[in-house]
């Protein structure tokens, strides 16, 4: 899936289930999510990811930071708590404008549709902090990577770049034993990218789910991005049928 059918898609799911598409809780779908429960989760998210930080000897605080794949605002607005400005980025427009309906929530929150893997509102080493989770699973490990690079230029040297990325399906989850199950869902992805560009077909919006393998994220984030690797975690914040992680980056 190229950038902008990403953004087409995450624009129809945003305008028929807004905080379903951000926090697929499928016995919230239909717009069943409470708006407050929806945005306390996100208090959880950033209190467990405090937690973690101090484990290492890190802290959660600074001057900027920036959520990645912000959606409505359910994670900026807790790590706007924790630094003196926060900026949220989401490819749809529908996700930026609803948080900024909610500002009151984190008025040090600055919300910015970006549609490129270039992060033209920064300049080069701007950012203290740098988080992202639940966002770079969709979308195609050619764009991740080209993204991390542009967090490596944005971060300022000693700045913390965090993000929850599948490596791989776990192959104890009975659904992925199933003969030849990764490539069935790469031609799976494919043949419904190719349905939505053909213009009489009404295709469905959906979301697509990508993984990078471990080592390469490390190999390239080590190698092209100046990070230094701090911590490589699991983090099953991608369903049972996948292994997820949670990677602690530092900018050289």
């Amino acid at each position: 899936m190229n950038l902008n059918q990403l953004e087409s898609n995450f624009e129809s799911l945003a305008a028929e289930d807004l905080l379903w598409t951000v926090l697929s809780d499928n016995t919230k779908r239909g717009g069943k999510w409470n708006e407050n429960a929806f945005y306390e989760t996100g208090e959880g998210v950033i209190d467990d990811l405090e937690a973690r930080l101090s484990q290492s000897g890190l802290s959660l605080e600074g001057d900027s930071a920036i959520d990645f794949g912000c959606g409505g605002g359910r994670l900026t607005f807790p790590l706007s708590k924790r630094f003196a400005t926060c900026y949220g980025i989401d490819i749809s427009s529908k996700m930026v404008a609803y948080a900024k309906q909610r500002i009151a929530r984190g008025p040090n929150c600055t919300f910015i549709v970006n549609k490129a893997t270039k992060l033209e509102k920064f300049e080069n080493e701007s950012i203290d902090f740098a988080y992202s989770a639940i966002v770079f699973q969709h979308i195609a490990p050619r764009y991740t990577l080209q993204y991390f690079r542009e967090f490596s230029r944005v971060l300022k040297p000693q700045g913390l770049f965090i993000f929850q990325l599948p490596s791989h399906l776990d192959p104890n989850f009975e659904g992925n034993q199933k003969p030849f199950r990764r490539l069935r869902k790469q031609l799976h992805y494919r043949l419904k990218s190719i349905a939505q560009r053909i213009p009489f077909l009404k295709s469905p919006s959906y979301f697509e789910m990508n993984a990078i393998p471990r080592e390469r994220v490390i190999r390239h984030l080590e190698n092209q991005c100046s990070f230094k690797i701090l911590s490589c975690q699991d983090f099953p914040a991608a369903g049972p049928a996948w292994i997820s992680h949670l990677y602690i980056a530092q900018k050289q």
